[in-house]
């Protein structure tokens, strides 16, 4: 059973805050969340003299706090207990690192808006400093989750990212696809045939995945799908798969190689994010991860 002792959802005051905290009661609703903590930093550098003096001394902090109260009372109601947490603090990622660490969050929800509207800057920074795994929520996403699409390369951390959803999976009585995206090397056409290299390619992916079936027997039933990249990214073909499958969440595993704060991302969780999809994007650091 899947267990979440703190989830931290990052609130920025704009129109997707409202769907974020209604997801946010659906993840409660469905999943064992001990306490949420939702969390605004006022970047008081960003404000301008004159809005500085347009205030005066109204309190800043207390005026967003109410807000962010009534938007949860709508939105969330007593669904979980939960904490609102209001800072003025010049570094925000710095800020929700720290309160990552300070409050055990295992989980952290991200709101973010299609790229006409975003360069996705900050999403990025945070999810290569932020010590624990994101749930990233487009605004244009449904809340309505049925089915889960994990894409997988056999390392570790796909391997942790695959049994969270199967575990997601069985509990919440959703279907599971596995994929994984294959390569081969062109620059050795024509001297080999592209057909027997295809074939041979997916011998082996077969091989890789017969192999994980009999570690894992939980998965054993699980189906996947095979699919050659081609002229095309990793990123982009998981997205067209996405798009072919209907599914309604995505989960990733991240490796991590490099030490804290400074976690590696990889580039197909990077594309991933930067990409204008519309489901819900889970990329999961496994607890080996998190605690080097």
């Amino acid at each position: 059973m899947i267990t979440i002792d703190a989830l931290m959802v990052c609130l920025d005051l704009s129109d997707i805050d409202e769907k974020l905290v209604a997801f946010t009661r659906s993840i409660c609703e469905r999943l064992d969340v001990r306490k949420v903590y939702f969390v605004h930093n006022i970047k008081l550098y960003e404000l301008g003299d004159d809005f500085r003096e347009l205030i005066g001394e109204v309190d800043l902090a207390k005026e967003v706090e109410d807000n962010i109260t009534d938007i949860v009372a709508e939105q969330f109601g007593n669904t979980t207990a939960y904490e609102i947490l209001v800072s003025e603090e010049p570094n925000t990622e710095v800020l929700l690192a720290d309160l990552v660490k300070r409050y055990k969050i295992k989980l952290t929800l991200l709101g973010k808006k299609m790229s006409d509207k975003s360069t996705g800057a900050q999403g990025t920074k945070l999810l290569r400093i932020l010590p624990c795994s994101v749930l990233v929520f487009p605004e244009t996403a449904s809340f309505n989750i049925k089915k889960v699409l994990v894409p997988i390369d056999f390392s570790a951390a796909s391997v942790h990212a695959l049994q969270l959803s199967q575990n997601l999976s069985g509990q919440l009585g959703l279907q599971l696809e596995i994929m994984h995206v294959y390569r081969i090397p062109s620059q050795f056409f024509p001297l080999i045939s592209e057909e027997k290299a295809v074939r041979k390619a997916e011998e082996l992916v077969k091989g890789k995945f017969a192999e994980l079936q009999k570690r894992h027997q939980e998965i054993a039933h699980v189906p996947y799908t095979l699919v050659r990249a081609a002229n095309k990214s990793i990123a982009e073909r998981i997205v067209l798969h996405l798009k072919k499958g209907h599914q309604d969440l995505l989960v990733l595993g991240l490796k991590g190689n490099n030490p804290l704060p400074s976690l590696s991302l990889g580039s197909v969780p990077t594309e991933m994010y930067n990409t204008d999809i519309n489901v819900p994007l889970w990329m999961v650091y496994s607890e080996t991860v998190i605690k080097r």
